[in-house]
């Protein structure tokens, strides 16, 4: 089966373009020049045949050559390509250009040897210049030169453009092909051809830049009008300026502006008085490329301008970063599966029998002391009063020891060392309570430790995925915010955005005394979402770089009041307000049981770990079980009511846990929704349901937590609605000031416990604008 390879279009169109090259290279001169031998071996050392190089070069000595001409061209070919060949096929000779340059030199000693040459009138009158002999030699030193450089210009042309960044000597290189390149149009097709396709490309590498290199681009184009007929560079200056103004508002506003100003010169340049077929070519040469630069395709414009973005920018910082990301992730994983094997040992150790294990040995015990030496043994045996024996220990292990009215009928019946057995086990059950408390101690540890590290797990695990999701670019955000920037006068080094769509990152680096205001205002106005500074981080001594996130939809006013009861040193109530992160907040409030020195212990310790496990983001189950068990390990009664809430000021979604706790309450407008708690405090069971909710806190809205103190002070829950719908809630201190007042007064001014309100309310966050 033959595989047909497919038709290299592409390189034959290189071919085309290379022959259209050559024919005008052979025109830059007026003695028949080999300028467009220079191109010849460039091509060659590009990688391209040498014999359709040397065929089409000497074809394009056949428009306009003499006889003489097209044979020494096919002479000069014919070197080239034999040089190549020979290059190619030796692997030492591939190291280096030795060949190819001695059939070059040759070739170029054939037109001075060989060629008429009619000397050019120089402007400086040097006799040794004006000699025809020494302007060949020096003209084919030229092109000697120029086959080198344009070697690297071919090369980058076909391989490195719009694939990579190219070096400063490799971008002279190319404008120095583009300018031998643009007099050889103007002299074969003329000027008003030139024009046509310097406007053309002005056009198209406007649009695909959209940037001040546009000016650069109308220096270049400028240069051959100027070489040929002393065209000015003032005019295409102009021309380059008028693009980059209007090529950001389209490409319809950008030809009409072109064709605007080149009218206007044709009015003072007196275009308009040629003869009909001048003034229609000289007219047509800026129309025409307008016309086609409307035509293209949105698609292909867009292609290039993401090619040109693309190559431009600095990729590798992106890839490292993210390359490191995805290791931190992985790492991550990897511990985060470490802990939750940790978390399935302990739960599996804490699976034993021990209680029936140990329900086993006494009654071995038992038995050993009392039914060894028994005269009944043998009837016990045949009666099957083991039995009895397990029921008896069951009771006992329950009630923690036995007497003679526990005894099984059965038991009771055949035993008759009854006394001496109950002695037996109880002094086997004292025993036995202390070993099922150490057992139990031990499994409440091994389930606070797995519960722990599944905790660690979790968060391991959502940070691995968080770290693991690679960077997303915004190049055209970051130009368009570099620009803006620069339009108020701000000079960034550099810009990186990163992120999703609905919650993107801002870096970026300036310098002096730059207000980060003013940055994000610019920054909030160009992408139309609300920006804050997240931080600031100092470089250097003049330049920074500035951190801006997305500004979260509220933001928090607090108000706390609290007194301790009369009497006491110190409130058993505490409470607390700690920011998660930029989008999140946690408020509590804990009262612990009684009043004192030792209640405001109780009540500290679990706000303190409270807070400790919600800002390292661990599950809030995890957190409220394990807060639980550490209390109930106390050798003392440890009990704590608990308020907690973790409140999204991206969206006001609010998480509410209660535990133990009197009612809580959400005042919004005119209503009041009551928020009330069946659980039991933290600390009395082992077992801990506490009660959840979400809700959605609205602008304006207040959450509002109380102890119990303050819920005691008034008759019933509905009294303190009827005063709750009275008070403004604007501003959350007055309303717990006011609140704190009412319910002293309603104990006749004095505390008869301690007494707290914590109050929150969200609000919309003010922009950056």
């Amino acid at each position: 089966m033959t595989i047909r390879k497919p038709f290299p279009y592409a390189r034959m169109g290189v071919y085309a373009l290379y022959l259209f090259a050559a024919l005008c290279f052979r025109h830059i001169g007026d003695n028949g020049e080999p300028f467009a031998l220079a191109l010849c071996y460039a091509f060659c050392s590009a990688g391209f045949s040498p014999i359709v190089c040397g065929g089409v070069y000497t074809a394009s000595a056949l428009f306009g050559g003499t006889p003489t001409e097209v044979l020494i061209c096919a002479v000069q070919a014919f070197l080239l390509a034999v040089a190549f060949f020979a290059q190619r096929k030796n692997e030492r000779l591939q190291k280096s250009n030795l060949l190819p340059l001695l059939a070059l030199s040759l070739s170029l000693g054939g037109y001075v040897g060989l060629i008429a040459f009619t000397p050019y009138v120089l402007p400086i009158d040097i006799p040794f210049l004006l000699d025809a002999l020494t302007q060949k030699v020096l003209i084919c030193a030229v092109i000697f030169l120029l086959s080198a450089s344009f070697s690297v210009a071919v090369k980058c042309l076909l391989k490195k453009v719009l694939r990579c960044r190219l070096r400063m000597d490799e971008v002279v290189f190319c404008v120095l092909l583009f300018v031998f390149f643009g007099i050889g149009i103007c002299r074969f097709l003329g000027f008003n051809a030139y024009m046509g396709m310097a406007f053309f490309a002005l056009l198209l590498f406007a649009a695909a830049t959209k940037d001040s290199t546009v000016l650069f681009c109308a220096f270049t184009l400028s240069l051959p009008p100027l070489c040929v007929l002393g065209f000015s560079l003032k005019r295409f200056f102009i021309y380059g300026i008028i693009v980059a103004l209007f090529i950001r508002s389209g490409r319809l506003a950008a030809a009409l502006a072109l064709l605007t100003v080149f009218f206007a010169y044709a009015f003072f340049d007196g275009t308009y008085a040629l003869e009909t077929p001048f003034l229609v070519q000289s007219i047509l040469s800026a129309v025409v490329p307008a016309l086609l630069f409307m035509l293209i395709p949105t698609s292909l414009i867009r292609e290039l301008e993401n090619r040109v973005i693309f190559y431009r920018e600095k990729h590798l910082s992106r890839i490292a970063i993210n390359r490191n990301r995805a290791a931190i992730g992985k790492q991550l994983y990897e511990i985060s599966s470490v802990f939750r094997e940790i978390q399935c040992t302990f739960t599996a150790l804490g699976e034993t029998g021990a209680e029936e294990s140990a329900k086993s040995y006494i009654r071995a015990c038992a038995v050993e002391e009392t039914c060894k030496n028994c005269g009944k043994l043998s009837v016990c045996r045949r009666k099957n009063v083991w039995a009895e024996f397990d029921k008896l220990i069951d009771v006992g292990c329950l009630k923690g020891k036995i007497s003679l009215i526990d005894l099984p009928a059965k038991l009771s019946e055949t035993c008759i060392e009854q006394n001496r057995m109950i002695y037996a086990i109880n002094r086997q059950l004292g025993d036995y309570r202390k070993h099922m408390l150490e057992t139990e101690n031990a499994a409440n540890g091994r389930t606070l430790l797995a519960g722990q590290a599944q905790g660690v797990s979790e968060i391991l695990k959502n940070l691995a995925l968080e770290q693991s999701q690679p960077l997303r670019i915004y190049t055209d955000k970051e130009r368009a915010l570099n620009a803006a920037l620069l339009n108020v006068g701000i000079v960034c080094g550099e810009v990186l955005i990163y992120g999703e769509e609905n919650d993107i990152t801002l870096s970026l680096t300036t310098f002096g005394q730059t207000d980060v205001k003013k940055i994000a205002a610019v920054a909030e106005h160009l992408f139309s979402i609300p920006l804050m500074i997240s931080s600031r981080l100092p470089l250097s001594g003049d330049k920074f770089c500035c951190i801006l996130r997305k500004k979260p939809l509220y933001d928090a006013a607090f108000g706390v009041s609290t007194v301790k009861k009369s009497g006491e040193v110190a409130s058993g109530d505490t409470h607390s307000v700690i920011k998660i992160d930029e989008r999140k907040f946690m408020v509590a409030l804990s009262d612990g049981m009684g009043s004192g020195e030792y209640a405001r212990q109780i009540s500290e310790s679990t706000i303190s770990l409270l807070e400790s496990f919600y800002r390292a983001k661990m599950p809030s189950d995890c957190v409220l079980n394990t807060v639980n068990k550490l209390l109930t390990f106390s050798r003392e009664e440890t009990f704590a009511c608990v308020d907690i809430a973790i409140v999204d000021l991206d969206d006001g979604r609010t998480d509410i846990v209660k535990i133990g706790s009197p009612s809580g309450f959400i005042l919004s407008g005119n209503t009041v929704k009551i928020l009330e708690s069946t659980s039991l405090p933290l600390g009395i069971l082992d077992g801990l349901r506490p009660d959840a909710a979400s809700y959605e806190l609205l602008e304006n809205d207040v959450l509002l937590f109380l102890s119990d103190g303050i819920t005691g002070a008034f008759a019933s829950t509905t009294d303190l609605y009827d005063v709750l719908k009275t008070m403004p809630t604007g501003n959350p201190q007055q309303l717990t000031d006011q609140l704190l007042e009412r319910a002293l007064q309603a104990y006749g001014g004095v505390a008869k416990d301690d007494m707290t309100a914590v109050a929150v309310r969200l609000f919309r966050g003010i922009t950056a604008a």
